[in-house]
């Protein structure tokens, strides 16, 4: 899961002592190295330049979850995603946060600094003419030129506070960025569509570009805001209702009932834990009603239809400016093979008619159309790997006690635990020398009596929390050796000496049956007695657990390098060296600190630089691999 997909509010849950109850914090997600420099904002390049667009403009993000598309811009500091936010317009949106391209903080953390942190730039438009036929027809300010686009503040992460911005700058003729727009934070709902005119000369050049940049506190992945659906054209209006269009906004593929991932052996064994069944929701932004037909067609790992419903046998008018949810049957995955068996569905919505404005602006994306996998792992888990946040226990104020966290599972198949898979999450207060105990309960006390009553299983010492570095960010603890099961309820959990956060992965998207309701998995323990964890945990700590063979837990093991690039000598004069990862048909690109590319040529380990003039220089190396290494230096 990529560092940016997270909650980060930092909600202190207070409950009174009356009812023994600990308090729950739910806090950020920081899970990288810190940067210590500054980066204004006309240093974060990412992409670069490639070519120059046209009218129209089009983006709705909703092309593959990661960063924004190369061809319509130039950095990859934002976070596309569809986690984030709420009744979104379409499926995927830009978030703006303070954490960088690699889930960085820009600067070093203090919440008493304003910076500015994630931009999200265009490529080049030409505003300047357009070509119709053999004729060249130039743009000018009476042409109505509008940028619109959707915002929403805080979704289901943080909220901007008062003092924090979103900023939207134009690129004027003399390459000068020019503040066109802005909006404050702190107040909160749904999306809200805003149009801006590019009606001056200054801007109505070939070059054009625009920029979004968020203005905030130097929190890390605080104070989110969520861009979605930017439209720019001639000859429109400000607050013109011309959108027509129908598209998918959520999926879940609901295969399982109240997990979202259960061992297949189990799931075959006894399909009472059977989900729901697959759910489609789609968004119509017309202001009337749109009949619109529905279809699904789900593939093995071996791209073989196990399931199809086609166009013609769901159709029903959606109404305006509002979701509707298409359900489909529960489904029975009995005859897949393999024991992690991978599911492919395609989602797909057919409007009849009012669905126009993507293909009017030349859209390179399909808002009717949205494909997902899933491949069904050897353990138990709530959450869906998408980290929005932090979860642990906070109780300082009560002294130096100790206390225990614990969450239910209820496993449908004798088998053997292998062990468990927890997300460990860096946090603002450093926490990685404490010790603590996993632990696995066969029962806990009644809540609210005396906890005399616990049935403790095994546990596992743990000098530290282990951050992991690995393709989807948990740590693996395997036991010593398997522990039979009988099928059953189980608990699983830690104890800890003393009072400190230990910061647990959370899953905000979870909710149990479907409702905005307390989590009633989650139990905490600090004055003798189980307690529920409280009314605001509503999401669920990202612990699983981990049964099958050992060997089908081999993929937990490779680690994600991060790309290097060696610059020397630095200062310079003349010539800089390379030495990198990643170098084999790799670009080197080198940018002043105004944003302007000075070279543009394949990787070399010796570059002339004597011809740049005295400055503050970076350099970014492109890889095959699309890994990307940066450094900077110092041309005298």
């Amino acid at each position: 899961m990529h560092a940016k997909s997270i909650l980060s509010a930092i909600l202190v849950l207070f409950v009174g002592l009356a009812d023994a109850q600990p308090i729950v914090r739910l806090q950020p997600l920081i899970h990288r190295p810190i940067l210590e420099e500054d980066q204004p904002i006309d240093n974060q390049v990412a992409w670069g330049i490639s070519d120059t667009l046209t009218l129209p403009f089009f983006e709705d993000f909703s092309h593959a979850i990661g960063y924004p598309d190369e061809r319509r811009w130039t950095d990859n500091l934002v976070w596309v995603n569809n986690s984030f936010p709420k009744k979104v317009p379409n499926f995927g949106v830009a978030t703006f946060d303070h954490l960088d391209a690699h889930g960085n903080p820009y600067h070093t953390l203090d919440k008493r600094v304003m910076v500015y942190a994630d931009s999200l730039t265009s490529q080049p438009i030409n505003l300047q003419f357009k070509r119709v036929g053999n004729q060249t027809i130039n743009y000018k300010p009476t042409d109505s030129i509008y940028i619109s686009f959707f915002i929403q503040r805080q979704g289901i992460g943080d909220a901007p506070e008062a003092e924090d911005s979103l900023i939207l700058y134009f690129k004027n003729i003399q390459n000068e960025w020019v503040k066109s727009w802005g909006i404050a934070g702190d107040f909160v709902g749904n999306f809200q569509e805003f149009f801006v005119p590019i009606a001056h000369y200054d801007f109505l050049t070939p070059n054009f570009q625009f920029r979004f940049v968020n203005f905030t506190k130097a929190t890390g992945n605080l104070n989110h805001w969520h861009l979605d659906y930017i439209r720019i054209e001639k000859n429109r209006k400000s607050g013109e209702k011309t959108i027509q269009d129908v598209g998918i906004s959520q999926v879940n593929h609901g295969m399982f009932m109240d997990y979202a991932n259960v061992p297949f052996s189990h799931y075959r064994y006894n399909n009472s834990i059977r989900g729901i069944g697959p759910t489609l929701i789609a968004k119509n932004l017309n202001s009337i009603a749109v009949q619109t037909r529905f279809q699904l067609s789900i593939f093995n790992q071996f791209n073989k239809q196990v399931y199809s419903k086609p166009f013609s046998a769901s159709t029903r008018n959606l109404k305006a400016l509002g979701d509707t949810t298409e359900k489909y049957e529960s489904l029975l995955y009995d005859t897949l093979s393999t024991s992690t068996p991978k599911i492919k569905y395609v989602f797909s919505v057919n409007p009849q008619s009012n669905d126009i404005t993507p293909d009017n602006y030349n859209s390179q994306t399909n808002n009717n159309t949205v494909i997902q996998s899933h491949t069904v792992m050897p353990w138990y888990a709530y959450d869906d790997g998408s980290a929005e946040g932090g979860f642990g226990l906070d109780y300082a104020f009560l002294g130096n006690l100790k206390g225990q966290f614990a969450m239910d599972f209820n496993v449908i198949k004798s088998d053997s635990l292998r062990g468990l898979a927890v997300y460990f999450n860096q946090s603002l207060t450093d926490v990685s020398a404490r010790s603590f105990k996993l632990r696995l309960w066969k029962e806990i006390s009644p809540v609210g009596r005396p906890d005399n009553q616990d049935k403790l299983i095994y546990e596992v010492s743990m000098a530290r929390p282990i951050y992991s570095d690995s393709i989807n960010g948990f740590s693996y603890i395997f036991f010593d050796s398997a522990i039979y099961l009988a099928a059953g309820k189980y608990y699983v959990g830690w104890l800890q000496q003393m009072p400190y956060v230990l910061n647990i992965g959370y899953d905000n998207n979870y909710r149990y049956q479907g409702k905005d309701q307390s989590n009633p998995h989650l139990y905490s323990n600090l004055l003798g007695s189980w307690e529920y964890a409280g009314g605001d945990a509503k999401g669920t700590p990202m612990i699983r657990m981990l049964f099958g063979e050992r060997v089908e837990y081999a993929f937990s093991n490779p680690k994600i390098k991060k790309p290097s690039l060696a610059l020397y000598p630095n200062p310079c004069k003349e010539y800089i060296h390379l030495n990198g990862d990643h170098t084999e048909g790799a670009k080197i690109e080198i940018w002043d600190i105004s944003g302007k590319l000075h070279l543009h040529a394949d990787y070399s380990n010796r570059i002339f630089v004597g011809d740049l003039m005295r400055g503050h220089y970076y350099l970014r190396c492109i890889g095959n691999d699309r890994q990307i290494s940066y450094n900077h230096f110092i041309k005298i």
